[in-house]
């Protein structure tokens, strides 16, 4: 099987997006495959399909179902890098929203974007604690459609984070969970080490970037019902987002190989 890819940057969240058509039942499959150092090393694979309204652009079918901000990002500059909008303003679509997603476009480059996207709401933010090595981890659980993110403002040593995710695996039933330590740095600037689990097919990564993280991170913040704007620093780069009446995430985008990635089946 021969699939055509692109693959984007955005903040170092090294994203890539399938453009043939593949059907759902073997996303996860060949996301695992693609995924691979082999292949195209890269953190997350999204699948770009029509949409289902006639004004959006595209939709965006993430491998695991999840909600993934990032890559929405990524697609919005896609549409742009491929001519398939004349207008730096439109909507798109992606799994975990029900709702379209407003974007906002800026080029840089012929092959480097500044991407904007609007975010939806989250569904709910609960205090919560769990234990590493019989402490307790303090932290927040901020559940968006198709990803649940723990915040905490405790900054976790590597170990940690495998015994959180179990612990959250028996409380939390969700297409991807995200943990995210995160430090103050100054009145709205923050840090963040983003952890990401997908169920389905069962990756885990130390993110360079995560958009929805992010946003988790924002409507942690931010939970007065009031316009909030943060900067947040990860090890990939910077990430800025809007929480409040209106939500939004917005980073630089480039496009750094694209092709065709020839998939085999093991003999």
């Amino acid at each position: 099987m021969k699939l055509d890819f692109i693959k984007a940057s955005p903040s170092q969240n090294i994203t890539a997006l399938i453009t043939n058509y593949v059907a759902p039942a073997h996303y996860a499959a060949i996301a695992n495959t693609i995924m691979g150092y082999e292949y195209l090393n890269a953190e997350q694979v999204g699948f770009i399909v029509s949409p289902k309204r006639d004004d959006s652009v595209l939709r965006l079918e993430m491998s695991g179902g999840e909600f993934c901000g990032n890559a929405i990002l990524s697609a919005a500059a896609y549409c742009l890098y491929k001519g398939l909008s004349t207008e730096t303003r439109f909507l798109l679509e992606s799994s975990g929203s029900d709702t379209q997603l407003a974007c906002e476009v800026n080029v840089k480059s012929p092959s480097f974007f500044e991407a904007k996207a609007e975010m939806p709401n989250p569904l709910s933010i609960k205090e919560l604690a769990v234990n590493a090595h019989d402490h307790p981890v303090i932290g927040s659980l901020v559940r968006l459609e198709g990803i649940t993110h723990f915040l905490t403002d405790r900054w976790l040593c590597e170990e940690e984070f495998e015994l959180v995710l179990q612990k959250l695996l028996e409380k939390v039933d969700d297409k991807a969970i995200g943990i995210i330590p995160y430090k103050k740095l100054t009145k709205n600037e923050y840090e963040i080490r983003p952890f990401v689990y997908v169920k389905e097919t069962g990756s885990k990564f130390f993110e360079r970037a995560c958009g929805s993280g992010t946003l988790a991170l924002g409507f942690h913040l931010a939970q007065d019902n009031q316009d909030h704007t943060f900067i947040v620093h990860q090890p990939g780069g910077i990430i800025h987002v809007e929480a409040g009446k209106k939500n939004s995430i917005s980073t630089n985008v480039r496009f750094t190989s694209e092709g065709t990635v020839n998939l085999e089946a093991e003999r």
